[in-house]
């Protein structure tokens, strides 16, 4: 009797660890890269994790569970390992976090998803947010990747479209540190984003709009209401895919008056066998500053998950020189990598 009960438990928990499932998942990208140009920034030849790669490096671990009925619960956390693989006194940074529950109700998450803005973003970027892409150059004007206290919702797909909504409800309460200096507590500006997406077969197409509430401290605003539009689209054609990008609006700066800001971008994929071509060119215009990003890359897979690369970044801030300010002038920047993704 007692063998009995102990293999009717062991078997109870087979079937309820069976029901859940742990995995590991991630990307680990080097390059080794050579930047040149009247920006002052590093210059020389470097191998990181941080300057030149195809992707962004992160472990995730994921955990989901079939709660029944067709709803499941998903823990994630990425970990960053490229503090740690630059400075050897670095810590593992966090990447995307958040708790969800998802269903025919569609799929919610708590924490620190990626923001809509960037998912929709990557609709229109062959090169994704690495080497050639622009997005920390460009982009980061008009999206943020994610917000540290924030809420997902992404409805059911029908007829191939999905809407979406994001909400970061920020913390303008102030906190004092010595006498009478006044700080606000780091990400606290509240920030709504709305998206809508649809894809069915070859074509692609989400917009989203990122809005960010006023703030003040206790000195008063700094940093204005924004609002920004963006547009995305890709078309696959055989082996060939084609994209575009538009975004007009505020940047998401923290300035006390609104400063505007808007772009373009375009880009092609090619693949033929084991080589992957791709190309991309944004333009951009801040606050009456034009720049503008031109990248190439090339991939060769050399498996499945495992691929080598050559990458090539332009950055050129036309209406700027070189001076103490890191961003002004051109920055070039060549890299050899490998990725492998688990």
């Amino acid at each position: 009797m007692k063998k009995s009960l102990i293999a009717l438990a062991a078997l109870a928990a087979t079937a309820s660890f069976a029901q859940s499932s742990v995995t590991i998942s991630g990307v680990m990208d080097f390059a080794a890269a050579t930047v040149s140009g009247s920006q002052l920034d590093v210059k020389g030849t470097t191998i990181t994790q941080n300057l030149g790669q195809s992707a962004t490096s992160v472990i995730r671990i994921t955990a989901v569970e079939d709660l029944g009925g067709g709803m499941k619960a998903t823990m994630l956390y990425g970990l960053d390992p490229r503090t740690v693989a630059t400075d050897n006194n670095g810590v593992l940074g966090r990447d995307e976090l958040f708790m969800g529950l998802s269903g025919g109700f569609g799929n919610i998450r708590l924490g620190s998803p990626n923001s809509i803005g960037v998912t929709t973003f990557l609709s229109a970027s062959p090169l994704g947010t690495g080497i050639g892409s622009g997005y920390g150059a460009t982009a980061g004007d008009y999206s943020q990747i994610r917000y540290s206290r924030s809420a997902r919702y992404d409805s059911p797909t029908v007829g191939g479209f999905t809407a979406s909504v994001l909400y970061a409800p920020g913390n303008d309460i102030a906190v004092t540190t010595g006498a009478p200096t006044t700080q606000l507590i780091a990400n606290a500006r509240q920030a709504t984003e709305f998206g809508l997406s649809y894809a069915n077969g070859p074509l692609t197409v989400a917009y989203a709009n990122v809005a960010q509430a006023a703030q003040a401290n206790g000195t008063g605003l700094v940093g204005a209401k924004t609002s920004t539009n963006i547009l995305a689209a890709r078309y696959t054609i055989g082996a060939t895919t084609l994209s575009a990008g538009w975004n007009d609006g505020d940047a998401l700066a923290a300035a006390a008056t609104a400063q505007k800001s808007e772009g373009y971008r375009v880009g092609v994929a090619h693949t033929m066998g084991a080589v992957t071509l791709m190309a991309s060119y944004a333009d951009q215009k801040t606050n009456n500053v034009k720049e503008n990003v031109a990248g190439l890359r090339a991939d060769y897979a050399l498996s499945k998950r495992t691929a080598a690369y050559l990458g090539y970044e332009n950055w050129d801030n036309k209406n700027a020189t070189a001076s103490t300010t890191v961003n002004k002038g051109d920055r070039k920047i060549t890299s050899v990598g490998i990725r492998h993704s688990f």
